[in-house]
């Protein structure tokens, strides 16, 4: 009777943290009306105003991400800038098929912008013979598809006078099967750097627009292009592990006094982690392959493998051990994912993962102790914090 109150608690806090994690915000706030009101323009140079956000449609009900850097020239400029320098290897991508050094403080990451095919974005321009929606000039990506990366979307102005980008951070969530977007502000300060280190602009300055949503501060980064000008194209970034660290030395201290558990613990850390290292391995290794069919068999490994080895694996454990194995292993696997990503990780996403973690220690729990109830919750909890995300609920 306790094991079962305990399971009902648990299942309890499962659907509790999944139904939570949709309550956090989203990236797109988007606002009722289609038409694009005069007040949300800004301006920015020649004769045409602009709608400081991307859509999905051409329309402000699809608003995703906000505008937050423009260059003062026009789009072919703009990315021979960006192409331009030794440091740059440029190769074509298709988004649509779409370690720390030994003192953990910080590694150098040289910049190589790709062409990247993703999902069509408009932004809107408002001129003297009335508005229009743009599709992307160009699109380029800094990273791995199936790892992190930064993204830009730019769109040159119908007169050429500037270019608009979003540029954001994103990476691949192996729940959701799809990039999530957790900033903006920190890439456009990226670029900042990026262009300040190089001297490719003349003038690089922040300005407040009052751009209200999209993940937006209010500002956006202005740029002045200069003129023959080499590039240094190598770019440092800071990337902390204490988290991480700090996280494994618990574990292992208690890894001494539950073997069983613990090795299992370890084994889920591994493959949760190895599932990334691969995926962005193959991509890699093999530039034509389409990402998606990288990362179906390795999604496989998580829906299906992670749940059939805490079954293995919890058989001879104690229950309570089994649990914390479990809870701490993959746990510590999650923080070690985000951190190698160097990304910050949105509320919703750290509750989801809390909920998962619950449901597999409902499947240890039951296992272990040999209580089917227990471990059929378990399962179902698992499943539903699988469908969940790949509804776009979470």
């Amino acid at each position: 009777m306790e094991r079962k109150t305990v399971a009902i608690g648990l299942l309890v806090v499962v659907a509790v943290g999944l139904s939570l994690s949709g309550f956090f915000g989203g990236a797109a706030d988007e606002p009722a009306d289609a038409e694009v009101p005069a007040d949300s323009l800004i301006e920015v140079d020649g004769e045409y105003e602009l709608w400081p956000y991307t859509s999905r449609t051409e329309s402000v009900d699809g608003r995703t991400l906000a505008i937050n850097v423009v260059f003062h020239d026009d789009g072919d400029s703009v990315r021979e800038a960006l192409e331009t320098g030794q440091d740059t290897d440029w190769a074509e991508t298709d988004e649509e098929e779409t370690d720390a050094d030994p003192d953990l403080v910080r590694d150098i990451v040289v910049r190589e912008w790709d062409d990247a095919h993703g999902s069509d974005r408009y932004s809107y321009f408002a001129g003297p013979d009335g508005g229009q929606w743009a599709d992307e000039s160009f699109e380029l990506h800094d990273g791995e598809y199936l790892g992190s990366r930064d993204h830009i979307r730019a769109y040159e102005s119908p007169d050429g006078e500037y270019t608009a980008v979003q540029i954001h951070e994103e990476y691949y969530d192996w729940f959701r099967l799809r990039h999530t977007v957790p900033d903006i502000n920190d890439p456009a300060v990226r670029l900042e750097n990026e262009f300040i280190e190089s001297e490719l602009a003349s003038d690089v300055r922040r300005e407040y627009r009052g751009i209200q949503g999209g993940l937006s501060d209010g500002w956006i980064s202005v740029f002045e292009l200069a003129l023959l000008v080499p590039v240094f194209g190598a770019l440092l970034r800071r990337r902390t592990r204490e988290a991480a660290v700090e996280t494994a030395g618990r574990f292992r201290t208690e890894a001494g006094r539950h073997a069983e558990a613990a090795v299992l613990g370890t084994a889920l850390a591994a493959v949760f982690v190895a599932v990334r290292t691969a995926g962005v391995a193959l991509e890699l290794t093999y530039p034509g392959l389409a990402p998606k069919a990288i990362a179906a068999p390795l999604y496989l490994v998580i829906a299906l493998g992670l749940p059939a080895l805490v079954i293995a694996g919890a058989e001879r454990c104690d229950p309570t051990a089994a649990f914390l194995g479990v809870v701490v292993g993959l746990g510590a696997g999650f923080v070690l994912d985000f951190a190698a990503l160097g990304v910050a990780v949105p509320a919703d996403l750290i509750v989801h993962r809390i909920a998962v973690l619950a449901a597999l220690g409902l499947v240890a729990v039951g296992r272990a102790a040999e209580d089917r109830p227990v471990l059929v919750v378990g399962l179902l909890a698992w499943v539903v914090g699988l469908a969940l995300p790949l509804l776009d609920v979470i």
